[in-house]
């Protein structure tokens, strides 16, 4: 919407010129990063992020495949481990848990694929997982831990691809006598049947999404449900891999990933499932490069953030990073994205509960900030809101700035917070400006 608002600022008083350490809205790095990529990252309930992947260097620092970045460096996390870590997960007691493709011994025990770090050390959880690797993990609300992933075994058992830790020990999902949980390819991916993401819904149903074809005996292609006792699939799934998945406010589930259709309808690699039928949404990746989505992510106001590598999604222009408010079915880049590589690539997000959003993947900087190497946050500067102009310093060419961003309805021109532009904006702003930073 174009307001065409056009005012002039004789009879206001401005404070004079003052100069600020600003940073406006886009990506910052952490330290120098990690190298050579980050698969995963999670916030602690303290506030440090952890990060995982396939690195020896966090900063300057060697580390095993993990690290901790608590705000102004990095940390390593006892030894780390001897092969990739692909998954993270937060808990509210402040420790986390990684997955992967490691092996690490404990006293007399090996954890297998998943291991839990208290803070000080890392402790098995039973015996593990086996047999393949572990691509994702979800606390449910009961407090148990799925796993999953391309694995074939937990505490020795067979459990395909999925599994639950309730505490105590792992059991699976699925009825058959076997391994329960997924099979098949659906996709000729470089990779065996394999669980990218798995969400809980409102009701306790358990969604996994992935490369497989069956959950059980049941044709289920891409995603299926698992409701407590078996497995059921979601329309008729999809045609290629779901690699993320995310719930939105209404009870919805949001998919992406390299499938063009859902539900026998095109998609583009987005799609929304409402409970009983697929939808579009908007026209979904048609750029250059546009079928290689790999992370979702909630904002606290109910936004979500896509992430990968493409850079087209649903007509807006942005750079392998992206966000969509569902409420007004808008889209908007976030700060000059990503670049470049080969193959610039976004691979996992963890959002703050103020709303930070952090960043792991393959790319050699972000916001333009060399620093920024596979890992990376994205933040607002709220301390100097009435700087419209991002040069670093209060100035009346603000005001200016302020009018074109409310002409064009730009972010920058909100500056009374209500998620709108309107004229009370104008005045917010001057009491912005005179506020100085």
């Amino acid at each position: 919407m174009r307001h065409n608002f056009i005012s002039v600022a004789s009879g206001i008083l401005l404070a004079s010129s003052t100069t600020v350490n600003a940073q406006g809205c886009d990506w910052q790095p952490l330290g120098t990063g990690v190298m050579p990529a980050a698969d995963a990252c999670a916030v602690l309930a303290n506030g440090d992020v952890v990060y995982g992947g396939r690195f020896g260097i966090a900063g300057s620092t060697p580390v095993g495949f993990v690290a901790r970045w608590d705000g102004s460096q990095w940390h390593e996390m006892g030894t780390g481990f001897n092969s990739f870590v692909r998954t993270l997960l937060a808990l509210p007691d402040g420790s986390v848990i990684a997955g992967g493709q490691f092996t690490i011994t404990i006293g007399p025990r090996q954890n297998n694929l998943i291991s839990r770090w208290d803070g000080s050390a890392w402790t098995p959880l039973g015996l593990g997982l086996d047999a393949g690797s572990c691509r994702a993990l979800m606390l449910t609300d009961s407090g148990d831990i799925v796993a999953a992933g391309s694995f074939l075994q937990a505490d020795d058992q067979p459990a395909w691809g999925v599994a639950r830790w309730d505490g105590k020990v792992w059991s699976k999902l699925g009825t058959n006598t076997d391994g329960g949980g997924v099979s098949g390819y659906l996709t000729a991916e470089p990779s065996p049947t394999l669980i990218y993401d798995v969400v809980e819904m409102p009701n306790g149903d358990i969604i996994v999404g992935g490369n497989f074809t069956r959950a059980d005996d049941v044709s289920a292609p891409g995603i299926a449900r698992w409701d407590g006792s078996q497995w059921h699939p979601l329309g008729s799934g999809t045609n290629a891999s779901v690699r993320a998945m995310a719930l939105l406010e209404n009870g919805d589930l949001l998919i992406t990933g390299i499938f063009g259709t859902a539900g026998g309808i095109q998609v583009n690699g987005l799609a929304r499932w409402d409970g009983s039928a697929w939808h579009a949404v908007g026209s979904g990746f048609t750029g250059v490069r546009s079928n290689s989505p790999f992370a979702l992510a909630t904002t606290p106001g109910g936004d979500i953030v896509v992430a990968g590598a493409f850079d087209v999604v649903c007509d807006t222009p942005v750079n392998n990073i992206a966000k969509w408010s569902p409420n007004t079915d808008t889209w908007s880049a976030m700060g000059s994205g990503m670049s470049p590589r080969i193959q610039t690539v976004v691979l996992d997000l963890s959002v703050t509960p103020d709303g930070t959003v952090y960043a792991a993947g393959q790319f050699d900087s972000a916001g333009g900030n060399t620093f920024a190497v596979n890992a990376a946050m994205f933040s607002c500067d709220q301390l100097c809101p009435a700087d419209t102009n991002g040069d670093g310093g209060l100035s009346p060419a603000d005001f200016s700035a302020w009018i074109a961003a409310y002409n064009s309805s730009e972010p920058e021109c909100d500056q009374n917070a209500d998620g709108t532009c309107s004229p009370a904006d104008f005045s917010a702003w001057v009491a912005n400006y005179n506020a100085g930073c």
